[in-house]
C-alpha cells in the first residue's frame, strides 16, 4: 500500500500519509484513509496531506476532514495539547488559572470545542467553556475577566461551511505572536499523545466549568462603556449572517440605547449559512449583505450592519437616497478614527499621549486624521489584529492611552477591554457617528466624501488569486520568489520606484540603493511602491486560506469641495485601481 502511495503523491504527502497510517493518535481515521488509497484517490490524498497545517495569521484554519492539511479532531486535539503543555511550561499555576473556550455556530464547532475542553481536563488544566456559541471578542474579554492563562476559539471566521479552525490566546487576551506561536507549533509537531477525558465526566467532577451569563453581562457593559457620543435617533437593520453576532452586537447596541430591526431569516444560528449567497458569510463581499441591504432600502432605514459568523468583523451599508453605499473596512476605520478623535478632542481630553493603531495595509487616511488631531500613530504592524493586541500589551506600563485600532479587513477595537477586533464595538461607534451625522442632515457616506475633500482621495481595493491544494501552494511560492528576484519595473503606465521586502525589512530603490524598513515583525510580503509611499500594492499569501492577496492603496490630491465632484473623482480612481490590480494579477499568473 505504501509503495503505491509513494509512487502517486509527493514525498511530503507520502510521509504524512505514512504517519497517519501508523501512529496511534490517528487511529480513528485509518479505515477512511485506507479506503482512499485503495480507491486510488491520489488528488484528494495529495491535497489532504501535501503539508501539515500550522499557525498562520489567525491560528489554524481550513477545510474539515481527514489529512494533515485539514482540520480534524486530531488537529484540534494536537493544538489544544500543545497549548496546555506550553502554558504549564511557562507557569505551573496555569493549570488552576485554566483555559477559556468559545465557539461560533459552525457545523463542527460544538464538537471541537467540547474536545478542546476534554483535552484541557485530561491535562489537569481547568477548562471554562461557554454554554453556547459566542463571539471571538467575548472570548478575548473572558480570558482577561477570568484571569485565565489562555483562551481558545473554535471558528473559521468568514470561511465557507466546510471549514473550521482554532485560534489560541494567552493571558493578555491577545492571539499568539512570536515567539509563542512558534513554540506552540513546535510542540504540536512533537505531540505523540493527546491526553483527554470524557467531556460530561469533566463537567460533573468540576474539571470543566460551563460559563455564560456573568461573563456576558460584564462583556456587554465593557463594550457599551466605549460609547463617546450622545445621539441615538437612528434606524438600524442588523444581521448576524447566521452567526454569533446576536450574542454581542445586538445586546451592546441595545445597552447603548439604540433600536434595531433584525433580518429575521438570518437570525437562526446555522453553520450552513443557508440564506447567504454562495454560503459565504463574509461582510467584505457585497452579496453576503444582500438581505440586510434589501431590508434597509425597503424600510428606509439609515444604515445596515452585518457581522461574520464569529462576530469580530463588521460590514456597514448606508442608505444614500435611493442607492445603497457599501463602506469598505478601510472607510469604516477612517470614519471611526475621525469620530473618536473629534469626540475626545471636543471634550478637551485629547493629548499627545493618545494613540491609534493600524496594520501596514490599512488606509493611510487614518494617519492623516490622527496627525491633524495630534494623536500618535502606530502603523508598522503586519497583517493580523494580533499585532495590535501585542502593541497594547507593550504599552500597558506606559503613559500612553489607546483609543482605536483597525485593520482593512473590516475589524476594529475601541478601548482595551479586549485584545482582538470586535464587531460589536465597531457597530457601536458607527451607529453613534451615523446618528450624530443624521442630526446634521448628513450620512456616513457624505462624511467620507468630506474627508476626501479635506485630505485628498484615499482609495483601496483587495483582490485575490485563489491557489487551492498542493499545486496552488507551489504557485504562491513561485510568485513570491519571482517578486523578490525579478520584481516588475512597471505595472501598466506606473513605474515601480521601490520594492519593500518584509522578510528582510528592506526597501530597494530602482537605482539600486536600499534602506531598512521599520516593522514590529517580519513576514512574507512584498510591496511595490509607485513614487509616493501612499501609492502601493502589497502582495502576500494568506495565512489562513489558499489565496494570494493583492492590497492596492492609492492617494491623489484634490481641490474639489463639492461632494458630487469628489465622489466622481473617487469612483474614477477606483476604476483605475481595478485596472492596475488586474494588470499585476496577469503578470503574476504568467510567471
Amino acid at each position: 500500500m505504501l509503495e503505491a502511495v509513494r509512487a502517486n503523491v509527493s514525498k511530503d504527502a507520502a510521509t504524512n500519509i505514512e504517519r497517519w497510517l501508523n501512529e496511534p493518535k490517528y487511529a480513528e481515521y485509518k479505515a477512511e484513509l485506507e479506503s482512499l488509497i485503495l480507491g486510488e484517490e491520489w488528488k484528494t490524498l495529495e491535497d489532504s496531506f501535501y503539508t501539515t497545517i500550522e499557525f498562520g495569521t489567525a491560528g489554524i484554519r481550513g477545510s474539515t476532514g481527514l489529512g494533515s492539511a485539514r482540520i480534524s479532531r486530531v488537529t484540534i486535539g494536537e493544538a489544544t495539547q500543545a497549548l496546555c503543555d506550553y502554558i504549564v511550561s511557562l507557569d505551573d499555576s496555569a493549570k488552576d488559572a485554566g483555559i477559556v473556550i468559545a465557539h461560533d455556530t459552525r457545523l463542527t464547532s460544538v464538537e471541537f470545542a467540547e474536545l478542546a475542553a476534554s483535552v484541557c481536563a485530561g491535562n489537569g488544566v481547568m477548562a471554562y467553556i461557554f454554554d453556547g456559541y459566542r463571539s471571538t471578542p467575548e472570548l478575548s474579554f473572558a480570558v482577561r475577566y477570568l484571569k485565565a492563562s489562555a483562551g481558545i476559539v473554535i471558528s473559521a471566521s468568514h470561511n465557507p461551511p466546510s471549514d473550521n479552525g482554532f485560534k489560541a490566546y494567552l493571558s493578555d487576551g491577545a492571539q499568539l505572536v512570536s515567539p509563542h506561536d512558534q513554540a506552540v507549533t513546535e510542540l504540536v509537531r512533537k505531540t505523540e499523545e493527546i491526553r483527554s477525558s470524557e467531556f460530561y465526566v469533566g463537567v460533573e467532577i468540576g474539571d470543566i466549568d460551563i460559563i455564560g451569563k456573568e461573563v456576558d453581562e460584564a462583556y456587554i457593559n465593557a463594550v457599551a462603556s466605549q460609547a463617546v457620543g450622545e445621539a441615538r435617533d437612528l434606524s438600524i437593520v442588523y444581521s448576524p449572517l447566521h452567526g454569533a453576532g446576536q450574542r454581542n452586537t445586538i445586546p451592546v447596541l441595545e445597552a447603548a440605547g439604540f433600536s434595531i430591526s433584525t433580518v429575521a431569516s438570518q437570525m437562526t444560528p446555522d453553520g450552513n449559512f443557508p440564506t447567504v449567497e454562495n454560503n459565504k458569510p463574509n461582510p467584505e463581499e457585497r452579496a453576503a449583505n444582500d438581505l440586510a441591504v434589501a431590508q434597509m432600502m425597503s424600510t428606509e432605514a439609515d444604515i445596515a450592519i452585518t457581522n461574520d459568523p464569529d462576530a469580530d468583523r463588521i460590514g456597514v451599508m448606508v442608505r444614500q437616497g435611493e442607492e445603497p453605499k457599501y463602506l469598505s473596512g478601510n472607510q469604516t476605520a477612517a470614519l471611526a478614527t475621525e469620530f473618536v478623535l473629534s469626540q475626545v478632542a471636543q471634550k478637551g481630553n485629547l493629548t499627545n499621549q493618545h494613540y491609534i493603531a493600524k496594520t501596514v495595509v490599512t488606509t493611510d487616511l487614518m494617519d492623516a486624521i490622527a496627525n491633524r488631531y495630534g494623536a500618535k500613530v502606530y502603523g508598522d504592524m503586519l497583517i493580523g489584529f494580533k499585532y495590535i493586541g501585542e502593541l497594547l500589551l507593550q504599552k500597558e506600563s506606559s503613559n500612553e492611552t489607546f483609543l482605536i485600532g483597525a485593520e482593512e479587513s473590516y475589524g476594529m477595537l475601541l478601548g482595551d477591554y479586549a485584545r482582538d477586533k470586535d464587531g460589536a464595538a465597531g457597530a457601536l461607534v458607527m451607529a453613534e457617528y451615523a446618528a450624530e451625522l443624521r442630526s446634521q442632515g448628513m450620512t456616513l457616506y457624505d462624511k467620507l466624501l468630506t474627508l476626501y475633500s479635506e485630505y485628498g482621495i484615499f482609495a483601496e481595493r483587495l483582490d485575490t488569486i485563489v491557489c487551492p491544494g498542493a499545486k496552488g501552494f507551489g504557485q504562491m511560492q513561485s510568485i513570491m520568489a519571482m517578486l523578490r528576484s525579478q520584481p516588475p519595473k512597471a505595472v501598466g503606465s506606473h513605474e515601480v520606484t521601490s520594492v519593500v521586502d518584509y522578510q528582510t525589512l528592506t526597501r530597494m530603490y530602482s537605482d539600486g540603493t536600499q534602506e531598512s524598513v521599520p516593522c514590529s515583525s517580519t513576514g512574507n510580503m512584498i510591496v511595490l511602491e509607485f513614487g509616493d509611499h501612499r501609492c502601493r500594492i502589497s502582495v502576500r499569501p494568506s495565512g489562513t486560506e489558499p489565496k494570494l492577496k493583492l492590497y492596492v492603496q492609492w492617494h491623489e490630491q484634490t481641490e474639489a469641495t463639492e461632494l458630487a465632484q469628489v465622489e466622481e473623482l473617487y469612483l474614477d480612481l477606483q476604476d483605475r485601481l481595478e485596472g492596475i490590480s488586474r494588470e499585476l494579477e496577469g503578470m503574476l499568473l504568467n510567471t
